[in-house]
């Protein structure tokens, strides 16, 4: 509780300071803007953006609360823009104070206050409004590897990998159909959901009927399997920070059988095999293992009486554990959950969590990839990264 509150404490203190910065530079551009009713209008727009974080939680009514809620996650994308800009110009201009070439009282300090103000403003429009459409439009990646094993399946094997939907007031259905179509022109032997199908709420999700039984339209020759991620269960959420510190993270009924009529079979620490001979094994979430016993089993447990001269594919929303899954006799290893950042500068920024925060990684005899997954969280913007699908073409020997 003490550290949401600190975080609400420091959100209103920088948001002061970007509203002040924003008001200087409106004084300075021209009499007109420092009138005391411009000054207003935007202070009540501004606060309007700034409280969109918690507003919803007001409104009984289904609509109003997806209103708001996309308006915050849009939000959230345009503040850290704004605080990644404003703090960049301020540290130019702290160098020109230092080094004595523009100060306050200088010739040209009100000129160079408006075309510092105006590039910031711009840079932050251009790159939300470049995220916010972005987003939406899902790439197709493609990776080949080679995997010393034979099976019953031939000497090849399509794989098409899909995490982080993420579906709720950011994706809906119109993405899910779009998704779905990319999928079916690979022609997958499988396909695999790696994690966060839903964004926390399922009730978020714009006609979920609808929805499901557009995911139930992926041909797949072996089936479609999948785990859940950090952000399938239920929680409530307040700037993508939790704040439902009672509740106990549990899978809601509605998303198992939303799921289910997806056609998605979700593996739990258990595993399947497929084709005969190829073994697929799920696993609960790292952080939020939604197990009876709110653990979740060691990869070692989980191998240990799997015949190794098979090909085993791991499915595990979070990419951890490289080292001790390819000790245990994994294959392939398919993962989501860091988004790749999502937005810049997150996808330079993501490199320091994660030993393979995005692509191929050999590991050992292992091969892990991670996809950036297909929807949003918090920001609803992608920048400086891609919505997409992973296709895997697996060489077999």
């Amino acid at each position: 509780m003490w550290f949401l509150i600190l975080l609400a404490a420091v959100y209103l203190a920088v948001n002061f300071f970007l509203w002040h910065r924003v008001i200087r530079l409106l004084k300075n551009i021209h009499g007109f803007f420092g009138n005391k009713w411009i000054m207003i209008v935007f202070t009540l727009l501004y606060l309007f953006f700034l409280n969109s974080i918690w507003i919803w939680v007001i409104f009984d009514d289904p609509i109003w609360t997806a209103f708001f809620k996309y308006i915050n996650n849009v939000w959230i994308g345009i503040f850290i823009y704004a605080l990644i800009f404003v703090a960049a110009a301020e540290i130019v201009t702290f160098i020109l104070w230092a080094f004595k070439k523009m100060r306050k009282g200088y010739d040209g300090y009100r000129r160079y206050i408006v075309m510092r103000g105006t590039a910031v403003v711009l840079l932050v429009i251009s790159f939300s409004l470049y995220g916010v459409f972005h987003y939406q439009n899902i790439k197709v990646n493609n990776y080949e590897i080679d995997i010393d094993k034979s099976s019953h399946a031939g000497d090849s094997m399509r794989i098409v990998l899909v995490a982080d939907t993420h579906l709720g007031y950011s994706v809906g259905n119109d993405m899910m159909s779009e998704m779905v179509d990319l999928i079916n022109r690979q022609k997958p032997d499988l396909v695999v959901f790696a994690g966060d199908i839903v964004d926390n709420d399922y009730y978020a999700v714009s006609d979920a009927e609808k929805t499901a039984e557009t995911l139930s339209r992926i041909n797949s020759k072996y089936g479609v399997y999948g785990c859940y991620g950090n952000h399938d269960v239920k929680e409530t959420l307040i700037g993508g920070f939790t704040v439902s510190l009672d509740e106990e993270a549990k899978i809601p009924p509605e998303v198992e059988e939303f799921v289910q009529r997806a056609g998605i079979k979700i593996l739990q620490d258990e595993s399947e095999t497929v084709a005969g001979d190829i073994i697929l094994l799920g696993r609960y979430d790292a952080s939020k293992p939604n197990s009876s016993s709110g653990k979740r089993a060691s990869i070692d447990q989980l191998t240990e009486d799997l015949d190794r001269k098979k090909l085993i594919i791991c499915i595990d929303h979070q990419p951890s554990q490289l080292q001790e899954k390819a000790s245990a006799g994994v294959d392939l290893d398919l993962c989501g959950h860091t988004h790749d950042g999502q937005i810049f500068p997150g996808n330079i920024t993501i490199n320091f969590f994660w030993d393979n925060p995005y692509g191929l990684l050999k590991v050992g005899d292992m091969y892990s990839i991670v996809t950036s997954g297909v929807g949003v969280w918090g920001p609803a913007m992608r920048v400086g990264t891609d919505s997409e699908i992973a296709v895997i073409d697996i060489d077999l020997r």
